[in-house]
């Protein structure tokens, strides 16, 4: 075996090497998902509680887009898997309200629209 041809068979062993050690090291990519069974819960002015499945295969959370929201709230507020979201709206001695719930992961949002009618 000549030097030259050594040096190629050394230097081809020496990334086949590295290739592997990076292949190994690879973490198996994940696609977020996320989808609503349905995208739109309507409430009377007494209020209560309605649910809506969630599929998802990431960390996400699900809670009213503004703090005084006091009126409308989410359970659970996070969660990594499928899932069946619980929305409790107060009762609405006003006019009619209307709001988003962002459901979102670091990667993807969908919005939950909440209407609740007034009296």
């Amino acid at each position: 075996m000549t030097v030259r041809k050594g040096i190629i068979l050394i230097l081809s062993v020496a990334l086949l090497g590295v290739a592997a050690a990076q292949f190994a090291g690879c973490e198996k990519f994940l696609l977020p998902e996320i989808e609503l069974a349905q995208d739109t819960l309507l409430f009377s002015a007494k209020g209560g509680v309605q649910s809506v499945r969630i599929t998802t295969n990431v960390i996400t959370t699900a809670e009213p887009a503004f703090r005084d929201q006091t009126w409308l709230g989410t359970d659970p507020v996070w969660f990594d898997e499928n899932t069946t979201l619980q929305v409790t709206v107060g009762e609405n001695t006003g006019e009619k309200r209307t709001s988003v719930i962002p459901i979102k992961s670091e990667a993807i949002t969908k919005s939950l629209t909440i209407i609740q009618e007034g009296i």
